[in-house]
């Protein structure tokens, strides 16, 4: 005999309380006609009768009209029936005393037909280590008190009847189900999630790859949040500097903490339009746990959000040191030109023709606070952080140095601002052909 593809016992008892009643009502009636006299009993007798008639007539017509109906109730809603017995996932029904009042083929063919009928309950269709009973334990507890709960559970073997297919991952829901009776049924799903764990395990361990390509990578690479913290150092970098990695990330470790001299400005004074990616190059000094400085090339990326706000950086660490110049005479000028311009004391900026800043020192930022930060796309120039005095002086001064013109005469100027500040700026050529965008003079300021 083949086995039915689902289970359903919800009608079984429905309706037996109130036959009992009339079934008592009927008897009680007709001994009570035994104990008087046929007198008195002939009009009770008629009264029955008629009672018995008119409800005779009523159930007719409420047959005729489908009002009711003979035997089983049929489902209250096919379409519902329907979906619960085609589902995936598997479902069952359980009542207050743990009886199975339904099950959906998915169910079944987990329980393979066990026992109770071919359907086994989920305590019991679950059984394992520890730790799955415990999911089971919490499940029950929840059922039992009309609670909703979760648990995902890992089986050394799938259940159904499959074997040889490896670990196996189920999540089992319990909710309660509100029928207004009091019945107290729970609602049983479960879920095989095993490809679901299968994918996350992959993207993770491709995760962990990726990270590990980074952590051994011939280069350093960092990340810098805008308050300074370093939030990533991969572990060729943390090496060369001689850091503890579990001391980085959560604030363990400050920009200030890597940087040698004053640079830290230049790292973090970076400054773009909303919705700008901005990526700046900066030859620095960077300075192992015991002291020793290390020449370095930073390639530093900050992408600005909508609201202006800058993002942690994305910071390229290349050696600069003896071994990573390889004898380059010009590399080499390079670096120490500029280790010189960005240790000196004395404030500098390179600007061009029309005397807009192209690069700053760390002394440059310190004395002039936003001189960098621009205005619209534009770059600020070094006209409008004077006061309008001085102005036409620096601008005069700026035009001959890009002409090649070379004048040993300071300009003393008032700096913009609500402060009354004053400076003594120097301009001189850069020795090479500017162009429009190309530099022209380097300004020192005192």
């Amino acid at each position: 005999m083949t086995a039915p593809s689902t289970i359903n016992r919800s009608d079984r008892h429905q309706g037996l309380g109130l036959m009992l009643i009339i079934v008592g009502l009927m008897i009680g009636g007709l001994l009570s006609v035994l104990f008087v006299s046929h007198g008195q009993a002939s009009p009770f007798i008629g009264v029955m009768l008629a009672f018995l008639s008119a409800a005779g007539v009523f159930f007719l017509f409420a047959y005729a009209f489908r009002l009711m109906h003979f035997g089983i109730a049929p489902a209250a809603n096919d379409l519902t029936q329907a979906i619960a017995d085609s589902s995936p996932d598997g479902l069952l029904i359980s009542g207050a005393g743990g009886q199975i009042v339904y099950a959906n083929e998915a169910y079944l063919a987990l329980c393979q037909g066990s026992t109770q009928g071919g359907v086994t309950p989920v305590e019991r269709l679950f059984s394992g280590p520890p730790e799955v009973s415990e999911a089971i334990y919490r499940l029950a507890q929840a059922a039992r008190q009309g609670r909703r709960a979760v648990e995902e559970i890992r089986l050394a073997q799938p259940i159904g009847g499959v074997t040889g297919s490896g670990v196996a991952w189920y999540r089992l829901r319990v909710q309660p189900i509100p029928r207004g009776k009091g019945q107290g049924e729970a609602l049983w799903t479960v879920s095989d999630i095993t490809r679901d764990r299968e994918r996350q395990e992959n993207v993770f361990q491709e995760l962990q790859q990726a990270i590990d390509y980074l952590d051994h990578a011939p280069a350093g690479f960092l990340s810098i949040d805008p308050s300074g913290s370093i939030a990533y150092m991969n572990a060729t970098l943390a090496s060369g500097l001689d850091h503890d990695l579990a001391q980085i990330g959560a604030g363990g470790l400050k920009l200030a903490d890597v940087v040698a001299g004053d640079a830290s400005p230049l790292i973090t004074h970076l400054n773009g339009a909303p919705g700008d990616v901005v990526t700046d190059i900066l030859d620095v000094d960077l300075k192992k746990r015991g002291g020793e400085t290390v020449p370095v090339r930073l390639l530093h990326r900050v992408a600005f959000a909508h609201d202006g706000e800058p993002g942690a950086s994305r910071t390229l660490v290349l050696d600069r040191g003896p071994k990573g110049a390889q004898d380059e005479a010009q590399r080499a000028a390079e670096v120490r030109f500029a280790r010189l311009f960005n240790t000196t004391p004395f404030a500098l900026a390179i600007v061009d023709v029309g005397g807009r800043i192209l690069s700053a020192n760390a002394s440059f930022l310190r004395l002039f606070g936003g001189a960098l930060r621009p205005e619209g796309a534009e770059r600020r120039t070094i006209s409008s952080i004077v006061a309008d005095a001085g102005r036409a002086a620096i601008d005069r001064a700026i035009a001959a140095a890009a002409e090649g013109r070379a004048t040993s005469t300071p300009i003393d100027a008032t700096l913009a601002g609500k402060e009354a500040r004053s400076a003594r700026f120097f301009v001189t050529p850069t020795g090479s052909a500017a162009g429009s965008e190309g530099e022209a003079a380097i300004v020192y300021a005192i």
